[in-house]
């Protein structure tokens, strides 16, 4: 493609050689399958629609001086031109231009429309990695966080502060799990639809569109999700190595050691072995375990090292007594110990037991604390404030003022629409209040606290 005349090319001279470089890449890829003896590799053979265009940093893009953004498709050729977006970085800072890099053309076969993806430098805020040698040096601090991954809590980040405390944060992650269930839920009904209908038609047509754009809002979705996992994760990390550096004599190197416990290959196999449930088959085969590691190690700037995390959940930190689980909670049946804690806050101290004792089960001081915090992953409503919107909202579809339906608003909002007030003989009277209020445990009684209005 680099080698055809620029006539022949509609595209700019960077944006040809980014395509033939990746198909090289691909088919070096395949060959490379092949090689190992994976079954089932082809070389590219498929003709592509649409595929990502490329416009590199220099020659590829500019700002012009309308405050416009131009795509370049080769000299002579009309320009993409494009408003200028605004987003912030990590940091929650604008980005400007003069930090912009290479940008990428993608088109979402899925929910049919254009993105575009900018890439933009940082500053290097990364964290310093521990290496084999550094627990020995007597002028390095090695911080160890451990990681508990799960489908229901994504990460518990379990780690020792200053004072010799764990620190522990539970991530919950049911939204995911949500999001995931409406996804699969949907995706059956619409393939159920598909199977009566004929290929190429026009309701074949639109299903298969509305499962495109299913599955692109759930990818959307996820992958905001995933973000918000990590970065309250590396939000973690750096929060606990600030502390340690604070803490830390002058001319001590704080180093840091992410380790997770191994869960590597769980998905695998599991209807032949039949070691798991229908369901829980299909919440493994889903779980976006490696996403999240991948976006914490570009996050934090840290190797992730897998350990071994058997009978992490099942071990109390303080007395190594043995006890299988049921439930989120883990109650000690040692009668001396007795300890309850969040089974998944267990895990993360057992891991990071094993992450500092060279893989063996050491049991916690008995004066040490564990505290445990728990965050959500993506911010929600809470079932009281869900249920006080509801009614809010169905008070302003009564009081709204295109709404036809006169019988369901109030005698008040009927007199303000009509231009009447209070000096027009419209009386307003408070409604009597239950005596039992909300501060002595009882619920205020649905409409407490309103008005209702009679015209005179």
């Amino acid at each position: 493609m680099t080698a055809l005349p620029s006539e022949d090319r509609p595209l700019h001279a960077h944006t040809s050689q980014a395509v033939a470089y990746d198909l090289a890449d691909v088919i070096a890829t395949a060959r490379t399958n092949k090689a190992k003896g994976m079954r089932g590799v082809r070389l590219p053979w498929r003709k592509k629609a649409y595929r990502p265009l490329v416009f590199s940093a220099r020659s590829g893009w500019r700002v012009t001086r309308d405050g416009e953004l131009a795509l370049s498709l080769g000299r002579g050729r009309e320009r993409i031109v494009l408003p200028v977006p605004e987003f912030t970085d990590r940091n929650g800072e604008l980005v400007t231009p003069d930090r912009w890099g290479e940008m990428k053309l993608c088109w979402d076969a899925g929910d049919r429309r254009w993105a575009l993806h900018i890439s933009h430098h940082l500053p290097a805020d990364g964290l310093t990695d521990a290496h084999v040698g550094d627990d020995f040096c007597a002028r390095t601090r090695v911080v160890t966080v451990a990681i508990d991954e799960g489908i229901i809590n994504p990460m518990t980040l379990a780690a020792r502060t200053p004072d010799g405390a764990y620190e522990v944060t539970v991530i919950n992650g049911r939204t995911a799990r949500a999001i995931k269930r409406e996804r699969n839920k949907k995706h059956a009904q619409l393939q159920s639809k598909l199977s009566r209908c004929r290929e190429g038609s026009g309701r074949h047509r639109r299903l298969v569109a509305a499962k495109g754009k299913l599955a692109s809002r759930t990818k959307r979705r996820l992958r905001d999700f995933n973000h918000q996992v990590t970065a309250k994760a590396d939000r973690f990390v750096r929060q606990v190595t600030a502390q340690h550096e604070e803490a830390a004599p002058d001319g001590m190197r704080v180093v840091v050691r992410l380790v997770v416990g191994d869960v590597r290959g769980i998905e695998r196999d599991t209807a032949k072995k039949r070691r798991a449930s229908r369901s829980t088959r299909q919440q493994l085969s889903q779980w976006e375990r490696g996403t999240q590691e991948r976006q914490l190690t570009y996050k934090t700037g840290l190797k992730v090292r897998h350990i071994s995390e058997v009978n992490s959940s099942q071990t109390c930190p303080y007395c190594l007594t043995r006890r299988k689980t049921r439930g989120r909670r883990y109650a000690c049946v040692n009668e001396n110990c007795a300890l309850v804690l969040h089974r998944d806050a267990v895990g993360g101290v057992n891991i990071h037991t094993l992450a500092v004792n060279d893989g063996t089960f050491v049991p916690v001081a008995p004066g040490a604390m564990i505290r445990v915090k728990y965050l959500r992953a993506a911010p929600r409503w809470s079932p009281d404030q869900r249920e006080r919107h509801g009614r809010h909202q169905k008070a302003r579809k009564r009081a709204g003022r295109d709404d036809r339906r006169e019988a369901r608003s109030s005698a008040r909002n009927r007199a303000t629409r009509d231009g009447l007030s209070a000096d027009q003989g419209v009386a307003v009277v408070p409604l009597r209040r239950d005596t039992k209020s909300r501060e002595q445990g009882v619920a205020t009684p649905p409409g407490a606290d309103r008005a209702y209005a009679r015209t005179d």
